[in-house]
């Protein structure tokens, strides 16, 4: 799971030290510039993926770097619950795919980022 902010024009996903383990991957720090959006829409074949670097393991957990459909995209997914969906430019992933620690939740992480970005909700 991961910790989502903003501050100073720049968006933090900060992943559990579990997270970083099962996805051999440090947290995020991205320029809002970079940041084309935010969404909780899974794509419909999410799991037709070839992981890269990190964990596999299904439906129980996908964590690290995969190639989903020609686009090389970061997994923080576990089960089938929500995600937040946070799309990039200038990066070398095209999207994010994490969980959102609690209270906080997929779709509020999303209005956040959007509305920083200036976009109406």
């Amino acid at each position: 799971m991961a910790t989502v902010r903003i501050d100073d024009q720049t968006l933090h996903i900060e992943l559990s030290g579990a997270d970083m383990f099962w996805a051999v991957h440090g947290s995020f720090h991205i320029p809002l510039a970079n940041v084309a959006g935010a969404g909780t829409t899974k794509p419909p074949s999410f799991w037709e993926s070839l992981q890269l670097i990190g964990s596999n393991l299904g439906s129980i957990k996908m964590a690290g770097t995969f190639l989903y459909h020609g686009d090389v995209v970061f997994f923080d997914y576990s089960n089938d619950e929500a995600v937040l969906v946070i799309e990039l430019t200038a990066s070398r992933y095209k999207h994010l795919f994490v969980h959102v620690d609690p209270p906080d939740s997929p779709d509020q992480a999303a209005r956040r980022i959007d509305a920083a970005l200036g976009k109406a909700l």
